[in-house]
């Protein structure tokens, strides 16, 4: 299982309706081709760099930080 994923997943549960998270299976060839990345993670359409796995505490700064310019 993806790490960074699962914890956007559950950062993103702490805003409830205020944020949206979609899932983007790439191990489909086909939505990997279109994508050319097989794991990242954007907010808001803007990739956020995750060499080492992020920690969960630094991912929902980043969407905290979104959603209080909303």
């Amino acid at each position: 299982m993806n790490m960074v994923f699962e914890r956007a997943k559950r950062a993103a549960s702490e805003f409830s309706d205020k944020v949206v998270f979609q899932k983007i299976d790439t191990s489909d060839r086909n939505v990997f081709l279109d994508w050319g990345i097989s794991d990242a993670l954007f907010i808001d359409n803007r990739q956020l760099r995750i060499g080492p796995p992020p920690s969960y505490e630094k991912i929902k700064k980043a969407i905290a930080k979104r959603v209080k310019k909303l």
